[in-house]
């Protein structure tokens, strides 16, 4: 692509809305990934503005945008980095007020130059100060400079999150070197802003790429958990199933999205060996989120031996994987693509999956106690624990079946 075309931002209607929203303010600029992507082509769902003046002179403009778009508006951090977000169903919006700083001067602090280049609302110009415009025809993912890489080790890990979301463009000199040299300063970097970025690293279209080249450059064993070492051969051996599973483009926050983001971090999570919860909260992954991709991580090498099991393996395997079974058997299929068996799996869990996740007793707890004589406590769970599964195995399907099969347990 040798030219550009700027109506893309001029005749933009998303951005002629927001600037109307906001109330026509002088001195508002759209920044970094917007401009980037609305000039290659790409569908965006994020938007970052910059706007002279300080947050609380913002305050206003913004909560006007926030309810033109159905959302609510939240100022973020603390002096003097605050920032205005706005995350509505189909765009998030995030505003930074510069301050005392420069347009100019915010430009230059930013991580890759094509993420360097600004648009004044509403009719431009273009501003592109490192040469952002000349590194999209290129394809070329080049640093502003080392010191921006220093002041943020975050931005270490974007830059295996643009390749993966960027299948098309290359690193060069001096970044590879930079981003080798300066790895260990990531394994100080906020957890929370490591897990958003490894999150949006796997949900890439080339996401086994991004993974690949986070390997490559010694970035990802900084991503991980302290204490716990990356099977690098492991995970080299599974990059193709994150392909797979993004070739299915289900939307985040939907139920196939969330089942996706399950398995995505299932497979990273299993890359780091036998991780507990507790360990992924300062990712800051939503809890259910993070307990089920733990949950699938553990149980993916039973899962891929179960494919072709009797039923009854299949069903009991289902009920102990609970909620995270729907992204365990998506990503053992997705790892193990060849392997017969995987659609006769989902069409028995698609036929009743409360009963095979989540069954209802056929005996109560204290009809079992009545039975068996457990007293309540661990004890008595045990024995509820072994009836739901010989139950979920179909050792019996009726109250008088069950009845017989736990005098045959008790002697």
């Amino acid at each position: 692509m040798s030219r550009f075309n700027l109506d893309d931002l001029r005749l933009d209607p998303l951005l002629r809305r927001v600037w109307r929203s906001l109330g026509r303010p002088a001195g508002c600029r759209v920044v970094g990934g917007y401009v980037r992507d609305r000039l290659l082509g790409r569908d965006t769902h994020d938007l970052d503005l910059a706007l002279d003046g300080t947050a609380d002179d913002a305050a206003s403009p913004v909560r006007r945008l926030a309810a033109d778009l159905g959302a609510r508006a939240h100022l973020l951090g603390t002096l003097p980095h605050r920032v205005w977000r706005i995350e509505g169903p189909d765009l998030q919006v995030e505003l930074w007020s510069l301050d005392t700083l420069s347009p100019a001067e915010d430009l230059l602090r930013r991580d890759f130059t094509c993420n360097a280049l600004g648009w004044e609302l509403p009719d431009g110009p273009l501003v592109d100060l490192t040469g952002g415009l000349e590194d999209l025809r290129a394809r070329r993912l080049r640093a502003i400079s080392r010191a921006n890489l220093v002041d943020d080790p975050v931005r270490l890990l974007r830059a295996p999150r643009f390749l993966a979301q960027l299948p098309d463009f290359e690193l060069g000199e001096p970044t590879l070197s930079w981003l080798r040299e300066l790895g260990p300063r990531l394994g100080t970097a906020p957890r929370e802003r490591v897990g958003q970025e490894l999150l949006a690293i796997v949900r890439g279209p080339a996401a086994s790429r991004g993974i690949a080249v986070a390997l490559e450059l010694g970035l990802f064993g900084y991503a991980a958990p302290d204490l716990h070492r990356v099977d690098r051969q492991w995970l080299e051996d599974h990059l193709g199933a994150l392909d797979i599973l993004n070739a299915r483009k289900t939307p985040p926050g939907t139920p196939a999205g969330q089942t996706a983001d399950t398995a995505r971090l299932a497979l990273l999570t299993r890359s780091w060996g036998v991780v507990d919860d507790d360990l992924l909260a300062p990712y800051a992954w939503p809890r259910p989120l993070r307990r089920r991709a733990v949950r699938a991580a553990a149980l993916l090498e039973e899962a891929r031996d179960a494919v072709n099991l009797p039923a009854a393996d299949r069903r009991e395997l289902a009920w102990r994987a609970g909620a995270a079974f729907p992204a365990l058997l998506v990503l053992a299929a997705a790892s193990d693509p060849r392997r017969r068996g995987w659609q006769r799996w989902q069409r028995q869990w698609r036929r009743s999956p409360e009963s095979l996740l989540h069954p209802r007793p056929v005996l109560s707890g204290d009809e079992i106690a009545e039975l068996t004589g457990a007293p309540s406590g661990p004890e008595l769970g045990a024995v509820i624990d072994a009836f739901l599964r010989a139950q979920v195995r179909g050792a019996f399907r009726s109250r008088q079946g069950a009845r017989t099969w736990l005098r045959r347990q008790t002697g």
